[in-house]
């Protein structure tokens, strides 16, 4: 398959030596990412005049990262280090607003709306909120808190915010099988004797609880503001299950690129090296490494709630 590096919308792959390349993809907790190596020898990238917000984006097959926004451009002997991030610099950068009778869908849209982007949401619930106050923070990480609260994650993919529920996702059918031999490379952790069984969230004036089975309690005090029982239930769930989500993990190594796989889809794995995994999982970050064509992908179980 034709590999592609397109850089403001031309390909320069022909032009240029590629000495390491990967994305990594996330579900939860981190922007999609892509690191790379260009060897230099002929000094083209120093004509070229690479800028802080300059886009950029492989292709190999399926496997697509998506529209990417350069944030460091490194020169070493013979060569540049490039990294980039899924959304603009300006998504990155610290601000401060406040909302009054404001809905999760309104505040979804002007994100997407400042810089430039669409949006889609999937089981998420449009909840409106009496106040809401954004101090200080970066606007992805404004949204990816509020969504958190409500139990539901935000990923950044080619000019899109694209806010899912948790739940929602673990509902949705198999999009490919992945196979867990002897002899392929993994590895698994289980902590779930160490996850949370409830929830105790509060703004010091408003609290309530909300409990997934046996377990220690997790206490959470928040910033903001919380309008209702209602709402501090609700919140308690989406924390709880952001708390446990990675109690039960694994890790396989590929020799192939699994060019159809992405984060925050649902996989059907067959493990006879670890039977206890046989069933769906969720992937949580994949890195798709280019330039060995090859592939890590990080795994958890469904957890249900």
């Amino acid at each position: 398959m034709a590999f592609k590096v397109l850089y403001q919308g031309v390909d320069i792959y022909p032009k240029v030596s590629v000495g390491r390349c990967w994305v990594d993809g996330r579900a939860w907790g981190a922007m999609d990412s892509l690191t790379m190596d260009f060897g230099d020898t002929r000094n083209l990238w120093d004509r070229w005049n690479p800028q802080v917000g300059d886009e950029i984006a492989v292709e190999d097959g399926a496997a697509r990262s998506g529209t990417m926004y350069v944030s460091s451009v490194v020169p070493q002997s013979s060569r540049f280090t490039v990294t980039a991030y899924a959304a603009p610099q300006g998504a990155r950068e610290r601000r401060s607003k406040s909302w009054e009778r404001v809905r999760l869908s309104q505040l979804i849209a002007e994100v997407a709306d400042r810089h430039g982007m669409s949006y889609e949401t999937y089981g998420v619930e449009d909840h409106e909120y009496s106040y809401v106050e954004q101090d200080n923070e970066s606007d992805l990480a404004f949204l990816d808190r509020r969504l958190t609260y409500e139990g539901a994650g935000l990923i950044v993919y080619d000019g899109r915010l694209v806010a899912y529920s948790g739940e929602w996702l673990e509902a949705q059918g198999a999009t490919g099988e992945l196979s867990v031999t002897p002899g392929v490379d993994y590895e698994f952790r289980d902590d779930s004797a160490r996850s949370y069984g409830a929830c105790t969230v509060t703004d010091g004036t408003t609290s309530a609880t909300w409990s997934a089975g046996e377990g220690k309690t997790l206490v959470r005090v928040v910033p903001e503001r919380i309008g209702s029982v209602g709402e501090a239930e609700r919140w308690a769930k989406g924390l709880l299950r952001a708390a446990n989500r990675e109690a039960v993990r694994m890790v396989v190594r590929t020799d192939s690129m699994l060019r159809g796989y992405a984060a925050g889809s649902v996989v059907d794995l067959s493990a006879s090296a670890a039977a206890s995994w046989d069933g769906p999982a969720v992937v949580s970050r994949i890195r798709h490494d280019y330039y060995d064509s090859r592939c890590k992908v990080w795994l958890t179980k469904p957890l249900g709630y």
